[in-house]
């Protein structure tokens, strides 16, 4: 939550009514927060010095704008570099690329796609080996007509993994041209 915050003020100014808006709006297909996940999100952002504001009076009410520091700005570029945790492949990997336009450099956007990718084949690696491992227990039929959707599941995220890798892999290629 806070590293999407820190990528929204990345790229404009935003009162809590508008990093709202984004999260309902943008980036809503990929990361949802309520109003009072954000609101903490802010907190925490303000203690860290990571962002700032200025207050104004617009039409009778008072109003913040909330606004990336120096130290919010090296945090975000360190995370958009940064691994990726296995258990948040997909949401983090999304957000990485949604703000991809945000790094200026082809080179360092490459870097982030191959970081992406690499994470996608190692949970691609560690579900490939978990489904072997399944394949080969000997169920009898009851436990078959109990488990048979867990594996459809995971026999879903091994195709959703390879679709994700291929996806990525096409958005490092049109770099390359």
């Amino acid at each position: 939550m806070d590293i999407v915050i820190l990528g929204l003020l990345m790229v404009q100014d935003l009162t809590v009514y508008q990093l709202n808006q984004a999260f309902k709006s943008g980036i809503a297909l990929i990361y949802s927060a309520s109003y009072g996940s954000i609101l903490s999100a802010i907190k925490k952002l303000l203690a860290l010095n990571e962002i700032t504001f200025i207050e104004l009076v617009d039409n009778g009410r008072n109003k913040k704008i909330y606004h990336i520091t120096e130290a919010g700005r090296a945090h975000f570029y360190q995370w958009m570099h940064a691994d990726i945790d296995g258990n948040k492949l997909e949401t983090m990997a999304l957000c990485k690329v949604f703000f991809l336009g945000l790094i200026e450099s082809d080179s360092e956007k490459k870097k982030i796609l191959e970081n992406i990718i690499s994470s996608i084949i190692s949970m691609e690696a560690s579900l490939n080996q978990l489904s072997q491992y399944l394949s080969h227990l000997q169920l009898t039929d009851d436990e078959k007509k109990l488990h048979g959707y867990q594996f459809k599941t995971l026999d879903y995220g091994i195709r959703s993994h390879a679709l994700a890798r291929e996806w990525a892999q096409q958005l490092l290629d049109e770099l390359s041209v």
